[in-house]
């Protein structure tokens, strides 16, 4: 089965962070997708979205609100395994990780 692992969070929240910070984000995020493998959970795509800028996209969040800010489409044997991983995502303070099936012909 397929799911999209959907991270949102505050773009300011990222803005605010220090490189340091940054730097241990990335390397979380990568652990996380070393686990992953590890585990032998297919990963079928992942990345950061970059900002909407009103030609690539438009994004309806309000100051404070949380948005779309990237995801990882993995593949598992089951929806509690999918709820498993994305409980494990490292996410920052305030962020949230949403879970969603993917529905699409030839999806298992």
């Amino acid at each position: 089965m397929e799911f999209a692992l959907l991270v949102y969070g505050e773009e300011r929240a990222w803005d605010d962070m220090s490189p340091t910070e940054r730097q241990e984000r990335y390397e979380a995020n990568r652990a996380y997708g070393r686990d992953l493998a590890e585990a032998g959970v297919r990963v079928r795509y992942g990345a950061r979205l970059a900002r909407p800028d009103g030609a690539a996209g438009e994004d309806r969040a309000t100051p404070g609100e949380l948005e779309l800010g990237g995801l990882w489409l993995i593949e598992v044997a089951t929806e509690e395994e999918a709820r498993e991983w994305a409980r494990r995502m490292p996410v920052g303070p305030g962020n949230a990780v949403g879970l969603r099936r993917c529905d699409r012909p030839g999806a298992s």
